[in-house]
């Protein structure tokens, strides 16, 4: 059962108990009041049991009552209609006594409590009890209007009806909430597995790449404190295993772990403690770490400093220097800190990244972020307040139809004697035929409204008014005056998807009028107090309906909101199943050389110093580069771009040239393509010469360097051939991927 059908049945439930206590009360203590019974004080203690019974039975009900209370809830029913004989009014024949309408409401309640079977047995025996209680009351008279007291069954059929096609919609619209799920929870999954791939990249590349590239370069002369603990820490990211905090967290404390690690003097400016949520807090600090960590590697001073600021619900975070600075428009597209490890990161938090330089002139770098993360919009609310609404209108067409032909129709043909025209009867009927018939319609086509209501609003008030006038007065209330509520019945479908205070005035000003007319004649067919249960009754009904289509408006948003939360929650946890076996599978790539570079570093067991040391890191550094290159437009290029300009920043002289139309390459026979280039790129002594080849069929990568001739490595992949020739103090390797091969 769906979260949308779990709460129509819970709040179903509830105003259902509440329809028949308000019900009941009001036409008991009317008529107690105004239409004094045969044995008053028998009939006040009756009503008064009863009333108290109503209460305690509903507040039994809600807590799941069993069917004992069920049965003693019959009992008590049957009971009160076998007290007719004390309770009856002068109405009692007219089928518009208050216990006729407590018998009623009762079992127009009970499909929202009971199954169908159970439905059936207990209408039929309060309808028998009725009956019985009717007859001692009334001996001689009571059979002429047994078909009007058997309009109970129809009446509880009726209600059974309206609560099947609610119930429809509802499932209708649990499963097509569960497909929408089902397909967020798929998108869901595979954009965190690419904001994860995303965000492993640039943690990577803060965190095990900048370490690696500091030692690499011999900016770390020998082993430090500082370089073993984020070694060790850069080896937990790697592994997955880092300790990321959740809900709202010290942005100010995270960013001074952060510069802890770092070999600079910070100077702060601070607002005091910032509190934001930890997914903001954790881009910025990663951004920061970024940021400083170029300020070690290329700014040549040791202090930096950080502003952190806090107003109108964004935080930001600069990182300024008064280094080297340099030229922002000539960093190149592949560089992955600013484009990527900052840009991205920050974009994948609603904020932004920028990085402000002039060469001689220091650099800032400023990381912008709002606190609030913006929730996804659902259209969960809509499609099930839709679903509940078209269930309800379908019911009352239906509904509509019935009581017009199954009551109604039967009432004028029965009573011809008591109009003065029988063809504004009719008129009458066959407008509110067309109502019901155009409404269905509506439905079937998919239309959300039902078209000219308003229109058709008057035309039912201007019928209502004919059908009225036409019933001789003394008729008027009474079985023949079938217009007096019923008309309303159509006013009812009309106006479901209105406020609740349109959809009630409305129907109100119809009763008003037409009592309004019957107060113009003089005279009625029934009493004040058997007025006054006739219409409540009816009247109460409608309002029900009414009230039920704006409760489903507000079931709808607490049943779209529990599907969220139980739908994230199945999200969340295939999200992390998915991402775990990720994170195992990335770690598999870096566990033979980066996991034991930066154990060896965090140990101490390697020395940063050790020019062995060094180019292993280099080198390490520049394989990563393959990852980062994954998600470009160009992964070849990008990778091999990378490689280069760590050779140049090596002091490496190298020259590229590309040409051709390439095909895409698949990411193993790219790493095959690629791995001599890496080596050679990273060992060359002071020159090099990269050349890309595309045929169209096939990608060539030939790499002239001043490289060891030991350190080129064999490549072996299926479709991918090479060829190595040494030259003095040169090496020539020429890779090439045929596709197809």
């Amino acid at each position: 059962m769906g979260s949308a059908e779990r709460e129509l049945l819970r709040i179903g439930l509830r105003y259902a108990l509440g329809l028949r206590l308000v019900v009941v009360a009001m036409a008991s203590l009317v008529s107690l009041l105004l239409e004094p019974a045969r044995e008053p004080v028998l009939a006040a203690a009756v009503v008064l049991v009863l009333n108290g019974w109503n209460a305690w039975y509903a507040y039994r009900k809600v807590r799941n009552g069993g069917i004992w209370l069920t049965v003693a809830d019959v009992a008590v029913m049957c009971a009160a209609c076998l007290t007719q004989v004390w309770t009856a009014t002068p109405d009692a024949a007219a089928a518009a006594s208050w216990v006729f309408v407590a018998a009623a409401i009762t079992v127009v309640s009970y499909p929202w409590q009971l199954g169908p079977i159970t439905l059936a047995v207990a209408t039929l025996v309060i309808m028998a009890a009725y009956l019985a209680g009717t007859a001692v009351a009334d001996p001689t008279g009571w059979t002429a209007n047994v078909p009007v007291q058997l309009w109970m069954i129809m009446e509880a059929a009726l209600s059974f009806a309206l609560y099947r096609f609610v119930r429809r919609g509802a499932r209708i619209a649990d499963r097509l909430v569960a497909r929408n799920e089902e397909l967020r929870r798929q998108a869901a999954i595979a954009s965190a597995r690419r904001a994860d791939e995303r965000e492993y990249l640039a943690a990577l590349h803060d965190t095990a790449s900048a370490t690696l590239l500091m030692v690499g370069a011999g900016v770390v002369a020998k082993p430090e404190r500082w370089l073993s603990e984020q070694a060790a820490r850069d080896l937990e990211v790697i592994r997955g295993r880092e300790d990321i905090p959740a809900g709202q967290v010290d942005l100010v404390d995270m960013l001074r772990e952060v510069t802890d690690r770092a070999p600079l003097t910070i100077t702060w400016q601070v607002p005091g403690a910032v509190t934001v949520p930890a997914v903001v807090a954790i881009a910025l600090s990663r951004g920061t770490r970024e940021a400083l960590t170029n300020v070690v590697r290329h700014s040549g001073v040791r202090d930096a400093e950080i502003r952190v600021g806090h107003h109108d619900g964004t935080v930001s975070v600069e990182i300024v220097d008064r280094g080297k600075g340099f030229d922002p428009a000539s960093v190149p597209d592949n560089r992955f800190g600013v484009a990527r490890s900052l840009v991205e990161r920050m974009d994948r938090i609603g904020g932004n990244a920028s990085v402000a330089s002039k060469p001689g002139e220091g650099t800032t770098v400023r990381l912008e972020s709002p606190i609030r993360m913006g929730e996804p919009a659902g259209g969960d609310a809509d499609i099930i307040a839709n679903r509940f609404l078209r269930g309800l209108r379908w019911a009352m067409v239906a509904m509509n139809l019935v009581i017009l032909y199954g009551l109604d129709l039967p009432k004028i043909l029965a009573n011809p004697e008591s109009y003065t025209s029988g063809a504004t009867q009719y008129l009458t009927l066959g407008v509110c035929t067309f109502i019901s018939l155009w409404a269905g319609f509506t439905l079937w086509t998919g239309a959300s409204r039902i078209p000219l209501r308003w229109p058709l609003v008057f035309l039912v008030f201007g019928v209502s008014i004919l059908a009225t006038q036409a019933v001789l007065p003394e008729q008027r209330l009474g079985f023949a005056h079938w217009s007096e509520g019923d008309v309303a019945w159509s006013l009812v479908l009309l106006l479901l998807d209105e406020r609740a205070v349109v959809f009630a005035g409305v129907v109100v000003l119809q009763y008003a009028l037409t009592f309004v007319q019957v107060w113009i004649g003089g005279v009625s067919a029934v009493t004040i107090a058997g007025a006054v249960n006739a219409t409540v009754l009816v009247l109460a009904y409608q309002m029900a309906v009414g009230m039920i289509a704006t409760v489903l408006r507000g079931i709808a948003v607490s049943a779209a909101k529990i599907a969220r939360d139980e739908e994230e929650l199945r999200t969340s946890e295939a999200v992390a199943d998915q991402l775990h076996g990720d994170r195992k599978e990335r770690y598999a790539v870096l566990a033979d050389t980066t996991a034991p570079l930066l154990t060896g570093l965090a140990s101490g067991a390697l020395d940063p110093g050790d020019a062995t040391v060094r180019r292993q890191c280099s080198l390490d550094a520049a394989k990563m580069r393959r990852l980062f290159a994954e998600g470009t437009p160009d992964p070849l290029l990008h990778e091999l771009r990378g490689y280069i300009e760590l050779a140049e920043r090596n002091g490496v002289s190298v020259r590229f040239a590309e040409r051709g139309q390439r095909p895409v390459v698949p990411p193993e026979a790219r790493r095959a393509l690629t791995e001599p280039a890496v080596t050679m790129l990273t060992t060359a002594v002071s020159m090099a010469r990269v050349t890309v080849v595309g045929t169209g069929e096939s990608v060539t990568v030939s790499v002239v360097s001043d490289s060891p001739p030991e350190s080129v490595p064999a490549t072996s992949h299926n479709g991918v051939t090479s060829s190595t020739v040494h030259s003095g103090s040169q090496v020539w390797v020429e890779v090439t991927w045929m596709r197809g091969e």
